[in-house]
């Protein structure tokens, strides 16, 4: 096959698990979470906690910290987002927690739930199934199911959506529907940009993914949720593309990992830097952002930017989100690896377990 035929479908052997299909379904992703959500509404279990803590890993956390940002400046009290086996012990018996999983076996997780049953903490979950539905059945947690049958990371907005419409039952951002609606509207209609079917010569996310192909891939941005979102392609990149990603956030970034970009080298010429872009970037994130890509640029790195669309601040974060997941999709399929595939994190939890068995 050559190099120019890549990224045109049909993919075949190289997609044998349908990712292709799953960043395509983005949008009924949307439309389904919002009547999953209709027909179980997801309550809180107290009505003025003193902060909200969300414990999750990978692509289960990713929806509490895509949520965060959307009610930073709105929300009453802090809302934390932890990856790890243990809270904060600010996380107590007036706070609420959040257990986030797909799987419902998350080892972290799992241990979160203990830990916070422990502590008398005020318990909901979002889950697939598992250990975990197991548990908020025997302690009577509120609980959303996902509908599992994808990796967690695909099933982002299943996750995301139930998760804006329960902080906004807590009252502590806007009703989240009108946003949805528009952003389901806005990724079909973006869609048929970025899809598989749209031929390379017009299609950005994969004019970008051949321009990124055999670079390291830095990925910058703003606060608030512009941040979440470089997360969120960090991860996607790693996972899908199977390529190593980093991202960092101004103003801090001019702080410190600019002076990485102060002296010539070989090691510029073989990265690329993206600049996530939104409409509500201030001034002075917008000036940070563009001294940066000079800086990095003056070094020999290539420099992209990408423009989030829309309207409400969901919209254009999800359309982020849509274009990061068909960067990394393609990025996979230039590299020729399945998008799907993640030996790795497989390997890596068969050793753990083995080393913890041997102790």
């Amino acid at each position: 096959m050559s190099a120019a035929a890549g990224l045109e479908p049909p993919y075949g052997e190289r997609d044998r698990r349908g990712m292709a299909a799953l960043v395509e379904a983005l949008p009924a992703h949307i439309d389904e979470a919002l009547a999953a959500s209709d027909a179980q509404p997801w309550l809180p279990p107290v009505p003025q906690p003193t902060l909200l803590a969300l414990g999750g890993m990978g692509g289960s956390a990713i929806a509490g910290e895509l949520t965060a940002a959307l009610v930073a400046d709105r929300a009453p009290r802090p809302f934390l987002v932890v990856r790890d086996y243990h809270w904060p012990a600010c996380v107590d018996r007036s706070a609420l927690a959040v257990l986030s999983s797909n799987s419902g076996n998350t080892e972290e997780t799992l241990s979160l739930a203990h830990e916070a049953i422990a502590r008398g903490v005020p318990c909901a979950a979002i889950t697939a199934g598992g250990a975990l539905a197991t548990l908020a059945g025997e302690r009577s947690w509120p609980l959303h199911r996902l509908p599992g049958g994808m990796p967690p990371r695909a099933a982002l907005f299943h996750g995301w959506v139930p998760l804006t419409r329960f902080v906004h039952r807590l009252g502590w951002g806007s009703d989240p529907v009108a946003g949805w609606r528009e952003a389901a509207a806005l990724l079909r209609r973006r869609g048929a940009e970025l899809g598989a079917a749209a031929p390379e010569a017009t299609n950005p996310a994969k004019r970008l993914a051949r321009a990124l192909a055999g670079l390291g891939v830095y990925i910058y941005s703003g606060p608030g949720g512009p941040a979440a979102v470089a997360v969120r392609w960090r991860q996607q990149l790693n996972e899908n593309a199977k390529v190593l990603a980093h991202s960092a956030v101004v103003p801090e970034h001019n702080h410190n990992e600019i002076v990485g970009w102060q002296e010539p080298g070989p090691v510029a010429r073989t990265l690329a830097v993206l600049l996530l872009r939104d409409g509500e970037d201030t001034a002075a994130a917008t000036a940070r952002l563009d001294l940066t890509a000079e800086f990095a640029a003056r070094q020999g790195a290539a420099v992209h930017e990408i423009r989030s669309q829309g309207d409400s601040r969901i919209a254009r974060l999800a359309s982020l989100v849509q274009f990061g997941d068909s960067l990394s999709l393609y990025l996979a399929l230039l590299g020729g690896v399945d998008p799907t595939d993640i030996a790795s994190i497989d390997e890596f939890k068969r050793r753990l377990a083995a080393r913890a068995s041997a102790r």
